[in-house]
């Protein structure tokens, strides 16, 4: 739910908008990642498994 402050009310048919970055920490699912480098694309990665940590 948002709530807008009265002297922050958008207009009527205003776009509202919002982002959000957060953080997660994770860890290798593996200690070996087997990468084909003959295969390899610039700017690709292949599937690299990730574990949540959770506290």
């Amino acid at each position: 739910m948002v709530t807008f402050s009265a002297s922050a009310t958008p207009g009527e048919g205003a776009v509202i908008k919002a982002g959000f970055r957060f953080d997660t920490p994770v860890r290798f699912d593996t200690d070996r990642l087997d990468i084909d480098l003959d295969a390899f694309q610039a700017g690709r990665i292949p599937s690299i498994p990730l574990v949540e940590i959770r506290p």
